[in-house]
């Protein structure tokens, strides 16, 4: 079962070490530099990017005369702190999206070694938390002339009829969104957000609050209209963008990326909104802080520092403005895109809460654990007979473990082997005590014949539909991994999307399709991921684990 992040998880796709520049730049980079692992949430890319260029071209040098150079490594919050924790990256720079990463990070880190992990922080850019919503829908809950919140999303979350009980019988079900608080900050923080509007509070939120159990109803029902999880906030909000209400009807993000909805070269179904919960929300503050560990020398604190001092310049704050941020220089004015015409009330928030105690916060991932929306995955596994070069099977037995291992016990799970044929194996049951048996199955899978990938993907949603027709409070969804093009299968491509492409008679059930080893024809499992709302892997022997384990993020 998987653990809580703060607790001593190390995340997917960790790295270890100093260097993480592209190849390219290598040549670049004067070889008496001083190198500084910088790693921060991805949220701030674009502007972490732009500004970075500008440091470089100022050519920055130490006090002793060493070019100073930057390698900015874009992470999920969670896994910037873990790693450090876990000191399976030696980063001398980080910054979370949130302060409440810092306060999990600092405490975990003094439980473990005496010591804080980062001492005094400084905020780089500021973006309020927000509901990203499509505009019609917030309309009709009664936006901007009435504040809208949480008992607004709570309301639909429970209704049956969805959208038909407030007069839009064509929009469906309420369909909700955000990322996995245990790896991504907008997650964490729209869970602390649905306890404070539980227990009325805007502050000095205790564990006692979080344990009555008025507070895990609310969550609860609040959950149960969750479409998937995940780690990337701007995985979700790119696919918002790209899908439209049918995808999701409202979704937790930041407001700058509500802002960004409005630069995409396809224009969005409807405009999107950022609502202000009327409870109150949080800042995602983004402080950034020198690393205290004994990797980080004199001289690499020195050049973070002189970096920090560069991003926190008023022309660097300035240019923040740009990627939709509002300046951490209170002297820097907010102006466009900070405005209305980009579905954003620079007045706004009116209301904030504070951040919980590192105990409390604790206490609301495990309350979240025992309340988050369950879920039924078929792992659809190429067993052809090119899955014993290179040990790729002996890689992906091993990383469908990790699969296993990570989903709840009362998550369903069903294996599906194919080669030139599709196995029959046994219906979805929750995992509970069929975990054990469960991992010997899938350790036990052998490798011989063809492929049939299109005909084992068409079985499983076959066999997911019917669950999900009979049970829609599950996240549905099939796992495919496959090393080779399709060559056995009588059903054709076409066919398959045809057949997996969600509807309003038919709900979606995502398909998360893996190229594994180079193998896989990359087109077509990127067509059936997008015709599905999910996503396309590149896996290899090496890091097959890694990509299973971001893969159960979603789940």
């Amino acid at each position: 079962m998987r653990r809580l992040a703060y607790l001593g998880v190390v995340l997917m796709l960790a790295g270890c070490g100093k260097q993480s520049t592209p190849q390219g730049e290598e040549a670049k980079i004067p070889p008496d530099a001083v190198r500084v692992l910088f790693t921060y949430g991805s949220e701030k890319e674009s502007w972490i990017k732009a500004v970075t260029d500008d440091f470089h071209r100022s050519q920055p040098k130490t006090a002793g005369g060493k070019p100073i150079h930057i390698d900015a490594v874009a992470k999920g919050s969670g896994e910037c702190i873990d790693e450090l924790i876990a000191g399976t990256a030696h980063a001398d720079l980080t910054s979370p999206a949130s302060s409440a990463f810092i306060k999990l990070g600092n405490a975990q880190s003094r439980a473990k070694t005496g010591q804080d992990l980062l001492g005094a922080t400084d905020n780089l850019v500021l973006s309020p938390v927000v509901i990203a919503m499509w505009q019609p829908m917030a309309e009709t809950l009664g936006w901007p002339k009435e504040s809208v919140g949480w008992a607004e999303i709570l309301a639909l979350a429970a209704e049956p009829e969805g959208w038909a009980k407030r007069g839009r019988p064509q929009w469906g079900a309420f369909k909700f969104g955000h990322t996995h608080p245990q790896y991504s900050n907008s997650g964490l923080i729209s869970v602390f957000a649905e306890v404070y509007a539980a227990a009325g509070k805007r502050q000095g939120l205790s564990l006692e609050d979080v344990n009555r159990p008025q507070t895990a109803a609310y969550v609860r029902e609040i959950e149960r209209s969750v479409v998937h999880y995940g780690t990337s906030t701007g995985f979700f909000g790119k696919k918002m963008f790209a899908n439209g209400p049918p995808y999701v009807s409202a979704a937790v993000l930041y407001e700058n990326m509500v802002i960004e909805s409005y630069s995409q070269k396809t224009p969005t179904a409807f405009p999107l909104v950022a609502i202000y919960p009327k409870e109150g929300t949080f800042w995602s503050d983004h402080p950034a802080g020198i690393v205290d560990r004994p990797w980080v020398t004199p001289e690499h604190r020195e050049a973070a520092r002189q970096y920090l001092d560069f991003l926190l310049a008023r022309a660097s704050q300035q240019r923040a403005l740009e990627f939709g941020f509002r300046p951490a220089l209170a002297d820097v004015a907010l102006a466009a895109p900070i405005d209305a015409a980009h579905g954003v009330n620079p007045k706004e928030p009116q209301t904030t809460l504070e951040v919980p105690s590192a105990e409390t916060m604790e206490g609301i991932l495990r309350l979240w654990q025992a309340n988050k929306k369950r879920s039924n995955v078929t792992l659809v596994m190429d067993v052809s007979g090119s899955m014993n070069e290179r040990g790729r099977i002996q890689n992906a037995r091993l990383g469908a473990q990790e699969l296993v291992k990570q989903l709840g016990d009362r998550d369903w799970f069903r294996l599906m082997a194919f080669n030139n044929q599709v196995f029959p194996a046994p219906a979805s049951a929750e995992l509970g005590s069929r975990r054990d048996a469960t991992l010997r199955e899938v350790g036990s899978l052998l490798a011989d014949g063809g492929t049939a990938l299109y005909d084992a993907i068409a079985a499983a949603y076959d066999e997911q539909m019917t669950r999900t027709s009979a049970n829609r409070d599950k996240i549905s969804a099939i796992v495919v991994l496959t090393d080779g093009d399709d060559t056995d299968s009588k059903l054709k491509l076409p066919q398959l999307l045809a057949k997996i492409r969600p509807s309003s008679e038919r709900p979606a059930i995502r398909i998360f399709t893996i190229g594994y080893d180079s193998g896989g024809k990359r087109e077509a499992l990127e067509q059936i991921a997008n015709a599905t709302q999910a996503r396309f892997y590149e896996g290899k022997p090496e890091n097959i684990r890694e990509v299973f384990k971001e893969i159960s993020t979603f789940f």
